[in-house]
């Protein structure tokens, strides 16, 4: 291809430009979209292969086709269990793509380090003119806060519009006063093994809510492919069957404990210990917003003895696949 541009459109990392003016405001975690863009074939098979390669002679190769369904289970059970060397796990990984969760909420969730691989969409890169904010929903309930909250952010938008116009840095420029409740794209690809620390974290509600509802949506997402490894991302405090947003002693609480327990599990600590009387994120608004449902501490946690019989559809068919 012999224009320059043309090509850059062509392999898409061609500016956006000459954007049209829009400002959209999004109620709570509405229209936050996560998907599956890519992942292991057969995520059973990998870890199986990884998890028998101790044993055996040099030729003993290729053991998932001598062994039957229910043993291949069994050894992949043990590896998502604990009950041998978890390294298994990080032989899988899965690329998502999220677009709509806040620029802090990106913040948060590119704390991710290990295992894990993130791609941002650039702020100075692109015309943002067309960029929405996300409202939280402490303020979209309170009509007075809400209208306050949108007019300061119009004014920003404006801003930035005005400063776009200002000469040849200007998109460095302007950037500077788009706040962090703008709208935010990155793709992100994770091993599960970092996935599995990941979720137990921001799964938690004791994050803030588009945090919190990205976390569960890139878990619905793997649900829809692989029940059997999403049963197993879940919060930490579900395996521990007690509240861990709140735990330590004085010191460790010092360093944060500003809002009360979301009461997923029953807490140790007195009220009076949290800064804020009100709950980082709440679960049943985070369900109603998404439109998907989301266990309770207790509910369907995965079990360690499931037999083949009982697995889903598509998790059947790939340990059965030769």
């Amino acid at each position: 291809m012999d224009n320059f541009w043309e090509f850059r459109e062509w392999i898409g990392t061609k500016p956006s430009v000459n954007v049209e003016e829009e400002t959209k405001f999004y109620h709570g975690v509405e229209g936050i979209k996560v998907q599956l863009i890519d992942h292991s074939v057969n995520p059973y098979k990998s870890i199986f292969t990884m998890a028998t390669s101790t044993w055996g002679g040099v030729w003993k190769t290729n053991k998932w086709e001598s062994t039957s369904p229910e043993a291949r289970l069994y050894v992949v059970l043990a590896v998502l269990n604990r009950k041998c060397l978890p390294n298994a796990m990080e032989s899988i990984s899965f690329t998502f793509e999220i677009a709509g969760p806040s620029r802090s909420a990106f913040d948060q969730i590119a704390r991710a380090r290990l295992g894990t691989i993130i791609s941002s969409m650039g702020w100075r890169d692109n015309c943002h003119s067309d960029i929405g904010f996300r409202v939280p929903e402490g303020i979209w309930i309170d009509e007075e806060r809400r209208n306050r909250f949108i007019k300061g952010r119009l004014g920003d938008k404006q801003d930035y519009i005005d400063d776009l116009k200002t000469g040849q840095s200007n998109w460095q420029d302007a950037r500077a006063v788009l706040p962090i409740s703008a709208c935010h794209r990155w793709s992100m690809a994770m091993n599960y093994m970092a996935l599995t620390g990941f979720m137990s974290q921001r799964l938690m509600f004791s994050e803030q809510a588009d945090t919190v509802a990205t976390a569960w949506l890139m878990r619905e997402r793997i649900k829809e492919k692989f029940p059997l490894l999403a049963s197993y991302l879940r919060p930490s405090s579900d395996w521990a069957k007690r509240c861990l947003e709140h735990v330590g002693d004085e010191m460790a609480q010092s360093f944060g404990n500003l809002f009360r327990c979301s009461g997923r599990w029953p807490c140790e600590l007195a009220s009076e210990k949290y800064s804020f009387n009100t709950a980082c994120s709440d679960r049943n608004v985070i369900m109603r917003q998404l439109s998907i449902y989301i266990p309770e501490g207790s509910e369907d946690l995965p079990n360690p003895n499931v037999k083949l019989e009982n697995l889903e559809d598509y998790d059947r068919r790939l340990f059965n696949d030769s």
